[in-house]
Parts: structure tokens; C-alpha cells; sequence
């Protein structure tokens, strides 16, 4: 009996270390919540970027097919058989990837979204259902920022070093306005250099141009921060539609109720009117919150959805959200 006891003791002490907070290696709920201020305040202190190659080294390797849609121009892009046609891009863009991950980026890896993608995809191919890869890629993986990716590997016929020379541009778009924030070119690198592949190129080089690119990142960045991301925001009425957006809507025009609620729900009443019509009105710079009350992003689906919230409910119009990419709202009048 005296044995058995003696053995419970020392159980009895470290179940009950189990329970005490200083010595648990179990976090304690005050531990979780200050962890999760903590992980929130950096995921909002940095951007998340994503490496693509670009639409002209697609191109190039014949994984970029234009396709004309009742005269409106779109691409096809196919990632996939890019890592193929080169099989040093999968190390380059890891490459880019680190040098942003030093630099406190953080990463989403296209790769691997394509991956996440692809039983979507072949259902799509089996329904011939039209689909916007890029578009795809932004809307699942939702980075702040794409950085598109175009190298070239050249060797001078005329010169007598067999060294190759590298020359690579890294730009970075806003996902949601694509337009460009900052951007590097760099040329003729590696003359003289013991590697000669494009990873060890890019890896010696870029690590001396990321500052610069890192700057006007993080400078942009601040600016959504406190003033919104930019968006565009289209409404469209159908042909076959009897309502026309001058149509009374209470005691405003339905056209005149949009642009009183984009008074109210964009940041600082930010938008510029570039269409309207009595089928179509076309915003531009529009700036909306980057997170919802809850802390979640907030994108121009988003933006449209709780639009078309506002216009069903007073209104009682039959109206569908069309929105593709982050950045572009399309809502459709019936």
C-alpha cells in the first residue's frame, strides 16, 4: 500500500504542473488571445505577395493564348505547362520568394494555389465553362500584391566568355487596380560570375535590389491602409430588362440611390463617375475599407454584395453580382 502511494505521488505532481499556467507548456487563454493581437498586428503591418511569371515570358513559351469575345479581348494563361516549358522557374520564383520573406513579406505560393485549383478546373473543362485563371488565383489565394516575374538567359555570340548573361525584371502590381507600384530591371548580370543558372543569378543579384523594390511596396501599402483599396464598380442593365437605372426608386432615381450610397460606404466618399447611362454606370477609383467590422479583407465582391443589399432593399430591383476579380464590382440589373 505504502509503495502504491509513493507511485501516485509523483503522478499527482505533474498532472498538476499540467494545470499551472508558469509551467504548462500548453498555452493558457490569455496567452492565445495575445498571440492572436500579436499575429493579426503583423499580418496587417506587411502585405502578402505572390511570384507569377508574366505575361510576356508566357508568351514566350507559348502558355498565353488570346482569345476575342464579341470584340473584347482575354487571356488565357496556362501556368501549369509554364513550370514545364522551364524547369528553373519553380526555383527562381523561390528564389524572389525568400529575398521577400526577409525582408517580413509575407508569401502565397502560386504553385501551390494552382494545385488547390485544379479539381476545379477539370470539372470547368468538362462543363466548357469559361474560366480566368489569374482571376482564380487572386480570388483564392488573395495577396495584396502580385510580383510579376520576366527573365531571359543569353549568351553573346560575338564574345568569347561562354558565360551566359541574365537579364530580369520584377514588377509589382496592385491586385486590385493591376496597376504597377514599383518595379526593377536588371541587366547583363553574371559576366563574370561562377554561377551561371538563372536561380544563382537571381539569388546574387536581387538581394541588393529588393530594397528599393521594398519601398515603394510598404509605401503603397500604407496608403491603402489609410485611405482604402482601389476598386472599379460597374452596373449594368440587361437588354431584355423593362427598368432603366433613371426609373424612380422611392424618392430617387435608382442611378441617384447608387450614388447616394456610395457616398456613405466609401472611404472619405472617394469614387470618380466615368459612365452614365441609362443601361450602364461605370465608377473609377473608387476606395473602399480594407476589412469588414469583423477584421475580414474586404474585396469589390464584397463591396457589390452589400450594395446589391442596398438597392434590393429599397428598391426591390432583381439585381445579380457578376464581380470576377478583386478589384472589379459588376453588378447586373435584371
Amino acid at each position: 500500500m505504502k509503495q502504491l502511494i509513493l507511485f501516485l505521488i509523483p503522478l499527482t505532481l505533474i498532472f498538476s504542473s499540467c494545470g499551472d499556467s508558469s509551467n504548462s507548456m500548453l498555452p493558457t487563454n490569455a496567452d492565445s488571445r495575445s498571440a492572436k493581437k500579436e499575429s493579426n498586428a503583423i499580418t496587417k503591418s506587411m502585405p502578402s505577395v505572390m511570384v507569377v511569371p508574366s505575361d510576356a515570358m508566357l508568351k514566350r513559351m507559348d502558355c498565353l493564348k488570346e482569345m476575342n469575345n464579341q470584340g473584347v479581348t482575354s487571356y488565357s494563361r496556362d501556368y501549369a505547362k509554364s513550370f514545364i516549358q522551364d524547369s528553373e522557374l519553380k526555383f527562381v520564383i523561390a528564389e524572389i520568394e525568400s529575398q521577400f520573406s526577409n525582408k517580413g513579406f509575407s508569401l502565397e505560393n502560386m504553385e501551390q494555389t494552382l494545385k488547390m485549383l485544379n479539381t476545379n478546373n477539370a470539372m470547368d473543362e468538362m462543363e466548357g465553362i469559361a474560366r480566368d485563371l489569374r482571376a482564380e488565383l487572386m480570388n483564392t489565394a488573395k495577396p495584396d500584391y502580385v510580383i510579376e516575374l520576366d527573365y531571359e538567359l543569353k549568351q553573346d555570340p560575338k564574345s568569347r566568355n561562354i558565360n551566359k548573361t541574365l537579364t530580369y525584371i520584377v514588377k509589382c502590381m496592385d491586385v486590385y487596380t493591376n496597376k504597377s507600384v514599383a518595379s526593377i530591371t536588371r541587366a547583363n548580370i553574371g559576366k563574370t560570375s561562377e554561377n551561371n543558372d538563372v536561380p544563382g543569378l537571381v539569388k546574387e543579384d536581387f538581394s541588393n535590389s529588393i530594397g528599393e523594390l521594398s519601398t515603394g511596396i510598404t509605401s503603397h501599402f500604407k496608403d491603402l491602409l489609410a485611405n482604402g483599396i482601389e476598386i472599379t464598380l460597374r452596373l449594368a442593365v440587361l437588354n431584355s430588362s423593362a427598368v432603366a437605372l433613371d426609373d424612380d426608386c422611392g424618392d430617387e432615381e435608382i442611378g441617384e440611390r447608387v450614388v447616394t450610397w456610395l457616398k456613405e460606404n466609401t472611404v472619405n466618399s472617394t469614387y470618380k463617375m466615368a459612365k452614365n447611362t441609362e443601361t450602364e454606370m461605370f465608377f473609377t477609383n473608387v476606395r473602399i475599407f480594407t476589412q469588414d467590422e469583423s477584421g475580414n479583407s474586404y474585396s469589390a465582391y464584397d463591396f457589390a454584395k452589400d450594395l446589391k443589399k442596398g438597392l434590393k432593399k429599397g428598391c426591390g430591383l432583381s439585381i445579380s453580382n457578376k464581380t470576377q476579380s478583386l478589384g472589379d464590382a459588376f453588378i447586373q440589373v435584371k
